[in-house]
């Protein structure tokens, strides 16, 4: 048993001048649809700026959050001038939240949303204005895990790129830490509330969007909903999720993650269990098929993350390289969790040497050439 850190991250210790990216970009439109599983969900389109052809690539992003956090309505805050102000459409998408959603349930949710948006872009952006075979993912975090298992899976046609953004791409990691001895928590949720929580599995309680961390601790109901651009609400669900979000976070305790988002109980035996988490590890299923082919993939990582370490990053972009895969690796030292959130634009320092050279490879394989 280990003793508890608590987590470093917290809304509240962002400077000042960073808190424009909680806002909303203006532009958007929203759009939701029925997915197979009977839930609607959710996607942000933002249009291009500044075309650099008629027919513009997406980009798609794909939030993190723990599996049982965060939400669509602000991308980080580099996409929109890395992104949208450089000819392309950004898309978010939501999916299911666990624990009402299994890691599986999500997946699956963001393939479908991205084969939705392929299908009816066309209509919401014009005729001749979408290129839908033209797309790349970025995903940070949870995000970052999802969009790297959906480059294993959506293969026509494939991503041009993706851009995986401090992902937990080998699932084993989480299932084997050590237990840590936690502090007694203080909230508004006992422990025993929230351990009944995380053991939820009806579809009628599933959430599609919920706090990053503790936003309903620092914003009034109001200002939150502005900043969003979103008809939220601070009920007692509400909370409840975004406390379960910090709780499982703050213990992470292998069990949670196996009743949380693993739903560990539908497999018959351990044999099953260890074959499925396997094949939601896009490390373990590329090192274990050496000749199965993926996207070029971007990495973004700062060397201090504690709750996914950078060593993540450096597997998969080395078992990608050993397969000529075109990698390009973007790690700033003595980072956190979450350290990207200051390339607010082009002119804060460091968007050259780490951002820039991210956007460049993206555009090489979309096959964007700038004057």
């Amino acid at each position: 048993m280990t003793d508890i850190k608590q987590d470093e991250f917290s809304f509240d210790k962002v400077d000042e001048d960073l808190m424009g990216f909680f806002y909303a970009p203006a532009g958007y439109t929203d759009h939701t649809f029925k997915s197979s599983s009977g839930i609607k969900l959710g996607v942000r389109v933002w249009p291009a700026e500044n075309v650099v052809q008629d027919a513009a690539p997406i980009a798609f992003w794909v939030h993190g959050g723990g599996f049982l956090g965060g939400h669509h309505f602000v991308p980080l805050p580099w996409l929109t001038p890395g992104f949208r102000k450089r000819g392309y459409h950004l898309v978010s998408l939501n999916y299911r939240l666990a624990p009402q959603a299994a890691f599986d349930h999500q997946l699956a949710d963001c393939i479908e949303s991205v084969e939705w948006c392929r299908k009816i872009l066309p209509s919401i952006l014009g005729e001749g204005k979408v290129d839908v075979d033209r797309y790349v993912l970025v995903g940070e975090s949870a995000g970052g895990t999802l969009v790297t298992l959906m480059g294993l899976h959506l293969t026509s046609p494939p991503p041009r790129a993706i851009v995986d953004v401090y992902g937990l791409v080998d699932i084993w990691y989480y299932v084997n830490m050590p237990d840590r001895t936690p502090g007694p928590w203080k909230g508004e949720f006992t422990d025993e509330e929230l351990e009944r929580f995380i053991s939820d599995r009806d579809l009628n309680n599933v959430l599609t969007d919920a706090c990053c961390w503790n936003e309903q601790e620092l914003f009034p109901q109001e200002e939150l909903r502005k900043r969003w651009a979103a008809d939220i609400k601070y009920d007692k669900r509400f909370r409840l999720q975004a406390e379960a979000h910090q709780w499982r976070s703050r213990r992470a305790f292998p069990g949670d993650v196996h009743k949380a988002f693993l739903h560990s109980e539908r497999f018959p035996d351990k044999a099953e269990l260890d074959k499925f988490i396997t094949s939601m590890a896009p490390l373990k299923v590329l090192q274990q098929d050496k000749q199965r082919s993926y996207p070029p993939t971007a990495f973004l990582h700062g060397s201090a993350d504690e709750p996914v370490p950078i060593q993540q990053s450096y597997d998969l972009a080395a078992s990608l390289k050993e397969r000529g895969v075109p990698v390009i690796e973007r790690y700033e030292e003595g980072e956190p969790h979450v350290f990207d959130i200051k390339y607010t634009g082009p002119n804060i320092p460091g968007w050259e040497s780490t951002i820039q050279p991210v956007l460049d490879f993206v555009d090489q394989h979309v096959g964007i050439k700038r004057q």
